[in-house]
């Protein structure tokens, strides 16, 4: 009988391919009136490999496809004209949805004069500190999503929710207490978007959130005190991205949790140190339109990742003597910007409450609240590019409200 030859066929594996990053060129801009500006999307270099622009990209001037007389344009090729008059506010987003790309919302941004924008006070409201009927130590502030506003309230142990206008609607919960539905010191409540309600707290041994109904009624806790997998030992900054997913970042456990709306535990991503990339007492964390996490260390910088945790740049260190050193939370906004919530106690008083920078990193502008030597607590930015600004001061607690122009 003849020997029969086996013939071994590999047949290659079709491995998935990890999509490129892109970046937008230039990131900030300052044109004149009637002045043009190309910018321009390209993929970040692979291993082994150059940059390529991305052919397909849907631009945008302040949301409005090709942009308008108002802002300016853009045409297909990513050339910005802008108005022949400075638009009020003069700060323009350029934006870019790129194909192909992992991060595929990307903004850029136009000072059409070269100035940047101010902040006007539109409105304050609060409780004077001789007569704290509701808040005593406001802690945390959130917009929901039909507009209203939630603060968590560590010094009364209550979550509260407001109108744009200061009015008081209800309290989240049942107040101050050990129980399920209660508080000891809760640090923040964020809303989903079907209209849930979750809660930080440093509840002794108990978990340290809590989930309500919209309309305030107790649901169901997650997030053990502990070190492990989706444990919690002191949540600080929370968001949900577009997927309907929860980033909480845990200051002592030094890394974000992440977990389904169903309130199941996903994965984590984090280290404690002091390089780039490391977490350093993180506090604030924001999310933009691509899923990308901007974290705020207490002492410094803000940090951005992208949704796995791989660290992308840094920026806003501190600055003695006259500059800012403490960043007790960020805020963001629908264009994709930070807001820096500034604290300086301990310090000669630097020039800002609140700094904002564009996706990037560039510096826009900053601006000081109107109380007399406040605390900076938390910065919330509404779909309108209001930004609510939470302040503990000696006369008053409450809410400054800041419009651009």
């Amino acid at each position: 009988m003849e020997p029969r030859l086996a013939i071994l066929i590999l047949i290659p594996l079709c491995l998935p391919v990890e999509a490129a990053r892109a970046r937008i060129q230039p990131t900030l801009a300052r044109v004149a009136p009637a002045g043009q500006q190309q910018f321009r999307v390209s993929t970040m270099p692979a291993r082994l490999e150059a940059a390529t622009l991305v052919a397909s990209v849907r631009w945008s001037v302040n949301g409005v496809l090709g942009g308008s007389a108002e802002c300016g344009t853009i045409d297909s090729s990513g050339l910005y004209r802008a108005p022949g008059r400075i638009p009020s506010p003069p700060e323009v987003h350029v934006g870019a949805e790129a194909e192909g790309v992992e991060n595929r919302h990307l903004s850029a941004t136009v000072l059409v004069g070269g100035r940047p924008p101010s902040y006007r006070l539109v409105r304050q409201w609060g409780e004077p500190a001789d007569r704290l009927d509701r808040m005593k130590s406001p802690h945390g502030i959130s917009i929901e999503p039909g507009g209203q506003v939630l603060i968590a309230d560590e010094g009364s142990g209550r979550v509260l929710r407001y109108t744009p206008e200061g009015t008081f609607v209800r309290q989240i919960g049942h107040g101050p207490g050990r129980e399920n539905g209660q508080f000891t010191r809760p640090r923040h409540a964020v809303a989903a978007s079907d209209g849930r309600i979750f809660v930080s707290d440093e509840k002794s041994d108990r978990p340290r959130l809590q989930v309500f109904s919209q309309e305030g009624e107790f649901l169901r806790t997650l997030g053990e005190k502990g070190t492990g997998a989706g444990m919690l030992l002191r949540a600080h900054g929370m968001q949900f991205d577009s997927q309907g997913r929860l980033f909480v970042v845990d200051v002592d456990n030094a890394r974000v949790n992440v977990y389904e709306a169903s309130g199941k535990f996903l994965h984590a991503w984090g280290k404690d140190g002091l390089y780039p990339g490391e977490f350093n007492a993180a506090h604030g964390l924001v999310l933009d339109l691509s899923g990308d996490v901007f974290l705020c260390g207490y002492y410094g910088p803000v940090s951005k990742y992208d949704p796995e945790g791989r660290f992308l740049l840094a920026f806003n260190y501190g600055e003695p003597p006259d500059g800012p050193l403490y960043f007790h939370s960020i805020g963001g906004d629908r264009w994709g910007n930070v807001y820096v919530a500034v604290r300086n106690q301990g310090t000669r008083r630097g020039p800002w409450d609140v700094i904002k920078y564009n996706n990037h990193g560039d510096f826009i502008t900053g601006w000081r609240l109107t109380s007399p030597d406040p605390e900076t607590n938390w910065v919330a930015v509404d779909p309108q590019d209001a930004a609510y600004v939470l302040f503990q001061s000696k006369s008053k607690v409450g809410v400054e409200v800041f419009r651009p122009e």
